[in-house]
């Protein structure tokens, strides 16, 4: 099968710089504007991934072999999206 390169990632680098982008638009220095929404963020590996989110009975193969879930597991998911809480 084919697969995209995969490159090594700094996850906790990662997350800091995302909640700094979309963090409050006061950093930008903007007052007009409303404060931007905190985020959610959460790190699965590709088997917890799949095991959440995919199917993973219709990529297992006939003699129980999953590819999604047993070839990338050094590969991650990293998922971040916006809250509605601001504490």
């Amino acid at each position: 099968g084919d697969s995209d390169i995969f490159f090594p990632t700094d996850f906790w680098l990662l997350e800091r710089i995302d909640h700094y982008c979309s963090g409050p638009v006061s950093l930008w220095k903007d007052k007009s504007s409303k404060k931007g929404k905190k985020r959610r963020t959460i790190t699965l590996g590709t088997d917890q991934f799949m095991g959440e989110f995919g199917l993973p009975s219709k990529t297992r193969t006939k003699d129980g072999y999953n590819p999604l879930l047993d070839d990338f597991r050094n590969t991650k998911f990293y998922i971040s999206v916006p809250t509605h809480n601001t504490k």
